[in-house]
């Protein structure tokens, strides 16, 4: 008995595998930029009290939350592959803080 190569164990496992792993990966891009983009977005509407802080918090935990279950849903439909590329593209953006 053998080792099954990663391309006969996608065959046997039926794609399954590749799926789990895309919706993992992409819900790890998902949570930290949408942790970003909402934090970003809820500090700019402080308003006159000074909240800014606290609607920033909000913002970052709502982003988060959203982003990690748009990304774990995009990584179980599109897979591995494209995945891949989400969370390569992410982590480039991270450094420009183009997200």
């Amino acid at each position: 008995m053998r080792e099954l190569t990663i391309m006969e164990l996608e065959t046997v496992s039926g794609g399954c595998l590749s799926n789990i792993g895309g919706a993992i990966l992409a819900g790890m891009a998902g949570l930290s930029a949408g942790a970003m983009k909402g934090g970003v977005a809820g500090g700019s509407s402080g308003g006159i009290f000074g909240l800014g802080v606290f609607s920033m918090l909000g913002g970052a935990i709502w982003g988060a939350t959203m982003g990690m279950a748009q990304g774990i849903l995009y990584g179980l439909v599109n897979g591995w592959d494209k995945s891949l590329e989400l969370f390569n593209k992410n982590s480039e953006q991270w450094g420009d803080m183009t997200i």
